[in-house]
């Protein structure tokens, strides 16, 4: 029996064994792909592979994909399977990107294998600017979610309790939680090196075909991984000249149980080294006593407080979980910069996208925390930005609404309570964020955040 086609779209397609759908391809993207005949699905459809290359930073920019002016077709079929080009651009035609899929069956074990050989080229006349991304490389050919790694509704049971790294330097287990830390970043992966996703009957595989070293970095939200080639090693923009090319290469398969189960019992654990000073989310008052490293619990329902320099030298600002001085106790979280910055403390994963309940319409939220300052200029205060539901710019926070405490502290101040409440909120939020904002020079301290909502 012989793999077949249907073309759906200029840039989709559906490829069926039998009866049995192997997998689709709907605008340059795989989706529903099976590992096995008889299988469940291990790439889902509600987030699919990309069969084009991309940057990471503002990858839905039509200007940083190559997903534009899209093809599929199918270029060749044999008793072995088929082998499929899909091709696309950016908007400009800048770049040009070209993957073809080889998809074989065996039955012998019975498997789907995948075999992805992809390639770009930057366009003689045109430049492509990357830009920098500290936590993996930025040229991305794969990003692969397995289907099940995640889900916002807390009825769902998540698959996995990791990515594992399978490689000459042995079995490395980088576990699910929700921090950007170390043990996420810049996993170096060499030609037959893979990537698997284990504690499942079937278990997705990646193995690295390229003769060229990847960088791949593990999502801190999803758990997606993300393959990519570094270019950028300074932390700016580079700008990828005309006839610059890039190619990859990997196979994706699965493993059963009995396979996984011998490298979970040698696998060394990474570990999050950031996890004891990095404040967690927690239900009520944020007394900053509970970290990521000390909370008892799923890695899936522990949320991380995290940080950002908005303006300024990103050098002269500090973060820290201050372990003596707090407002009713002696623990606090501290902002430090020697220059004019503006930094944040910030709490983004609150809402039902981060398998917690929906928001009620119509309701008021309220924010309230204590804040002490030493400053030499500027201020510090709170503030609350949110995106409502069907709105569009959810991935965009500059474009959320920001509500922001009237009264901030300035100088040297003692512990100092702020608080803000929001009007009628109509539709609902879906994502709240709490930000403790610091906009000057010196030191300024936070304690007893506390998030309430207010029908």
């Amino acid at each position: 029996m012989l793999l077949s086609s249907e073309q759906t779209g200029p840039a989709s397609l559906v490829i069926r064994y039998g009866s049995e759908t192997v997998c689709e391809i709907r605008d340059l993207r795989l989706h529903n792909a099976r590992f096995r005949p008889g299988g469940r699905f291990l790439i889902g459809g509600e987030v699919p592979l990309p069969l084009f290359w991309e940057q990471y930073a503002n990858h839905q920019d039509t200007e940083r994909n190559t997903a534009s002016a899209a093809t599929v077709r199918v270029v060749r079929t044999s008793d072995e399977g088929l082998e499929i080009e899909c091709s696309g651009r950016t908007r400009s035609s800048a770049v040009f990107s070209r993957y073809v899929v080889s998809i074989r069956v065996s039955l012998e074990p019975p498997a789907y294998r995948y075999d992805v050989a992809a390639e770009m080229m930057v366009a003689h006349g045109f430049t492509w600017r990357i830009t920098p991304n500290k936590d993996h490389g930025e040229v991305e050919f794969c990003n692969f979610w397995p289907d099940g790694v995640f889900s916002a509704d807390v009825r769902d049971t998540l698959r996995y309790d990791g990515c594992y790294r399978l490689g000459r330097q042995g079995v490395l287990k980088i576990p699910h939680h929700h921090m950007e830390s170390s043990d996420k970043h810049n996993v170096l992966l060499r030609c037959g090196d893979r990537l698997t996703w284990l504690l499942e009957e079937e278990n997705p595989c990646i193995t690295i075909l390229s003769q060229d070293e990847i960088t791949a970095g593990v999502c801190a939200y999803m758990w997606d991984v993300h393959l990519a080639y570094k270019v950028c090693h300074d932390n700016t923009d580079v700008l990828l000249p005309g006839g610059t090319t890039f190619a990859a290469a990997f196979r994706l398969s699965s493993m059963n149980a009995e396979e996984g189960n011998n490298f979970l019992r040698v696998a060394q654990v990474a570990r999050a080294i950031e996890a004891d000073q990095t404040p967690a989310i927690v239900d009520g008052v944020h007394s900053f006593l509970e970290t990521c490293g000390s909370r008892v619990g799923s890695g899936a329902d522990i949320w991380p407080w995290e940080t950002e320099v908005v303006d300024g030298n990103a050098a002269d600002v500090t973060f820290a979980v201050d372990r003596e001085v707090g407002w009713d106790d002696t623990t606090s979280v501290r902002i430090t910069s020697g220059g004019l910055a503006r930094a944040l403390w910030k709490a983004t994963a609150i809402g039902p996208a981060f398998r917690q309940a929906l928001f009620p319409d119509g309701a008021r939220y309220r924010m309230i925390a204590y804040v002490q300052s030493d400053l030499a200029e500027g201020s510090a205060g709170i503030a609350l930005r949110l995106h409502r539901e069907g709105e569009p710019g959810l991935f965009d926070a500059g474009t959320y609404e920001l509500f922001r405490c009237g009264t901030r502290v300035r100088g040297r101040s003692k512990w100092t309570l702020l608080e803000l409440v929001t009007p009628p909120i109509s539709p609902a939020p879906d994502r709240v964020h709490l930000l403790l904002d610091f906009d000057g020079a010196g030191t300024c301290w936070f304690d007893n955040v506390h998030f309430t909502r207010e029908q």
